[in-house]
């Protein structure tokens, strides 16, 4: 039988490096996962606006009200509508926008800012 003359392979010491990265990064995966679902909700309730007939037509107290009530099904809580939409007119249309910034707390005082920004044209009345 044969004995090498180097071992090869990972020391305790190099498997325990990758193990802490890996942990890492998978925490704040993890810490991320409930911000961008509930961006994925807002976007869709934005969509879904936008798919409306009468939208281009509604002031903004009712676009407002109907994202409301669709953020509300969805259950986001930790959003403020009121901050964040714009409703501008372009000619015959009008741009609904959702620009937000959600921040996550990481650990003891480090947290993660995330910005979102959505938009959507929409036809007003001819």
């Amino acid at each position: 039988m044969r004995i090498p003359k180097h071992q090869s392979g990972m020391t305790m010491w190099g498997m325990l490096y990758v193990l802490g990265t890996l942990a890492l990064f998978l925490f704040i995966l993890f810490k991320l996962i409930p911000p961008f679902l509930d961006d994925v909700k807002i976007n869709g309730a934005l969509e879904s606006l936008g798919r409306q007939p009468d939208v281009g037509t509604m002031p903004i107290g009712e676009i407002t009200e109907a994202l409301r009530k669709r953020l509300e099904i969805d259950n986001i809580d930790n959003f403020n509508l009121a901050n964040s939409l714009t409703v501008t007119a372009r000619g015959k249309t009008k741009v609904v926008r959702i620009n937000y910034e959600s921040v996550t707390p990481l650990l003891f005082n480090a947290s993660i800012l995330l910005t979102f920004d959505h938009s959507i044209e929409v036809r007003g009345a001819e």
